[in-house]
């Protein structure tokens, strides 16, 4: 059995993993999929997230409440942020990450550096809206409909914080969706990857892979891991 702790991108929240979660679980693993403060079910108080830390702390508590080890640890988009941070944070819980189509900051780095930065940045305390999710190739119309009704504003202040330092580096594994639109974070990082020879895997999928391919998730989740 795996312990797999599933962190959700931008706008959404636990619920990107629902079409995931049971088929993890039928393969005999443990799965926790929360949704971040502010985010989905607990959008009433997204005011109370100041910055990175907020998140870090809550997925931090997670593990050390549920007293979790050996965690493969999950970022989907900008869940690669808190992904890693919480990794830099607490490695000794971690055996390794896994980030799907995510944005990795590198230490010091900040998650609005992985969109080359802007120029006029808004207040700390912004809450950016969700735009609606437009049905294209492999995400259909259906589900499309039902994850724009549970899009929530995302918190901006944890984008402005730079990237911890790892304590003790963790292995990472990333995959990235081949259908996912120009301009995403995700595509600094495979560039980067390239770039350093890095190897990765690539699912034929839109970025919401989660929703739109939930069985080609569950097969990288548990490639190279353990039986």
């Amino acid at each position: 059995m795996t312990t797999y702790v599933l962190i959700h991108g931008a706008f959404r929240g636990g619920w990107a993993w629902q079409r995931v979660r049971p088929l993890l679980v039928a393969a005999g693993h443990q799965v926790f999929a929360p949704s971040l403060l502010g985010c989905g079910e607990l959008a009433a108080w997204a005011d109370r997230v100041t910055g990175l830390d907020v998140w870090v702390d809550q997925v931090c508590a997670l593990l050390e409440h549920e007293d979790l080890t050996e965690v493969v640890l999950v970022g989907h988009s900008q869940g690669g942020v808190i992904a890693s941070a919480v990794a830099a944070t607490a490695p000794h819980r971690i055996a390794h990450l896994a980030h799907l189509d995510a944005g990795v900051p590198q230490p010091g780095e900040r998650a609005v550096d992985l969109s080359g930065g802007v120029a006029d940045l808004p207040p700390r305390d912004t809450l950016i809206p969700a735009r609606p999710l437009e049905a294209t190739g492999d995400l259909d119309t259906a589900t499309a409909a039902w994850a724009s009704a549970r899009l929530t504003p995302v918190p901006f202040a944890p984008s402005l914080d730079p990237a911890p330092t790892p304590l003790t580096p963790v292995p990472a594994r990333f995959a990235f969706c081949a259908r996912t639109p120009a301009g995403y974070p995700s595509q600094l990082t495979r560039a980067r990857l390239d770039a350093s020879g890095t190897a990765y895997d690539v699912l034929d999928t839109h970025h919401d892979a989660p929703l739109t391919r939930p069985d080609l998730v569950a097969q990288w989740l548990e490639q190279g891991v353990p039986a």
